[in-house]
């Protein structure tokens, strides 16, 4: 046991066994500083997250959660998409500004897939991501297609505006 202890020592010691400890450790370090970094980047979304669905939960009676989103428009806004306990789907628009919650059934409204579309008539291309947010009192879907953000109204499915390239 201490012939291969000190055989051990002896590789470790020459320049290919520091060459692969040295290795080793400079590969653990940055490893484990990237999931660090991860983890602190994604912290600010994920408290985001549970607090809103901690507010759609209380407010709107949400038993299951579908979907959570960030909406950036004029004000900042969290959207949690799910389902009540009358088995209702709705959006649950929070504002990080305000303390008003704004609950929207989705069949009172246009789906998605509908306003990519309207979008897509008004000149976007592929669409990267649609949100769901609120601007002049309204609600809205933002589609994001290129470097333009499509708005169309979520009640009446008109479409607003254009904005970006």
């Amino acid at each position: 046991m201490e012939k291969k202890i000190f055989q051990l020592l002896e590789w470790m010691a020459s320049k290919t066994g520091q060459l692969v400890l040295g290795s080793f450790i400079l590969l653990s370090v940055v490893t484990f500083s990237i999931f660090t970094i991860w983890d602190m980047a994604a912290a600010p979304f994920n408290k985001a997250r549970s607090q809103a669905v901690a507010v759609a939960t209380e407010y709107a009676d949400l038993q299951t959660v579908k979907d959570f989103s960030i909406y950036n428009g004029t004000e900042t806004y969290f959207s949690v998409f799910g389902t009540t306990s009358q088995g209702e789907d709705v959006a649950v628009l929070i504002p990080e500004a305000s303390s008003t919650v704004y609950v929207y059934p989705l069949a009172q409204g246009i789906s998605q897939e509908e306003a990519q579309a309207i979008a897509k008539e008004n000149g976007a291309g592929q669409v990267e991501r649609v949100l769901l947010g609120i601007r002049d009192d309204k609600p809205i879907w933002e589609v994001k297609s290129g470097t333009a953000y499509y708005l169309v109204e979520f009640e009446t499915g008109s479409f607003v505006k254009k904005e970006g390239l």
